[in-house]
């Protein structure tokens, strides 16, 4: 894989770990008591797995690509 590729991807993945960690705190949010209880458990698992991935992949692409510059 190309190097602007592998910068790309570490971008788009560290991106992503925002996006889910935001995802993951919305669905679990308490909304002052006004919801009354529609936490989302099942969907904060799967925003926080993605969000590890997505993390581990980041550090992974941008690994690769600082090992390209030496």
């Amino acid at each position: 894989m190309k190097k602007k590729t592998k910068s790309n991807l570490a971008t788009f993945f560290a991106v992503m770990v925002i996006l889910f960690a935001i995802g993951a705190v919305g669905s679990i949010e308490d909304c002052g008591g006004a919801c009354a209880g529609n936490d989302n458990w099942f969907l904060f698992i799967i925003m926080s797995v993605s969000m590890i991935v997505s993390g581990v992949l980041s550090i992974y692409f941008q690994s690769e690509v600082e090992n390209e510059n030496f």
